[in-house]
């Protein structure tokens, strides 16, 4: 999550009330930048519900906290996964996590593609390339867990690795 803007961003966004069900923000990463905290308390002087009990960090890997949190999600909690510039296969792992935990709707912003098209044909890794290979390839994981899949971008000038893959479970 790095230092968690994005997440930070999405409950700012979301005051109480605005959705059915109350909203967490759930940041994980290996370790917690010093830059977390001060940009939460930067956003929680115009929106104050963005505060340590609506955002939370964990310092964990990945698959350690996938592990901890799959016994814990509700069966009836909706969760939406965000994530941004996952490097390599970690946007792959977060998928799985997505599509495992049963998210009402994930959005990844994939980066760093070396050895992410394995699988793809030879024809379309040649003819789309090998990041738009393997991101047609996580399409069509989503796709096939039950998640309407679509594809955004943001402006180039923000970030190069720019595409989106936005997937929504279908009821």
């Amino acid at each position: 999550s790095g230092h968690g803007l994005t997440g930070m961003l999405f409950a700012a966004c979301n005051p109480p009330g605005r959705l059915k069900a109350s909203m967490r923000v759930l940041l994980v990463d290996q370790s917690e930048p010093q830059s977390h905290s001060i940009l939460r308390d930067l956003i929680s002087e115009v929106c104050p519900w963005v505060n340590q009990d609506t955002v939370q960090f964990f310092e964990a890997d990945l698959d350690d906290y996938v592990t901890k949190s799959l016994s814990d999600v509700a069966t009836d909690e909706a969760s939406i996964i965000i994530s941004t510039h996952a490097c390599g296969s970690l946007t792959d792992d977060v998928i799985r996590y997505a599509i495992e935990s049963k998210a009402a709707s994930v959005s990844v912003m994939p980066c760093c593609y070396t050895g992410t098209a394995k699988g793809t044909p030879y024809g379309v890794q040649r003819m789309f390339g090998v990041s738009a290979s393997a991101d047609i390839k996580r399409s069509f994981l989503l796709h096939d867990a039950g998640y309407h899949v679509d594809f955004a971008a943001i402006p180039k000038a923000i970030t190069p690795m720019n595409r989106l893959i936005v997937a929504e479970r279908r009821s």
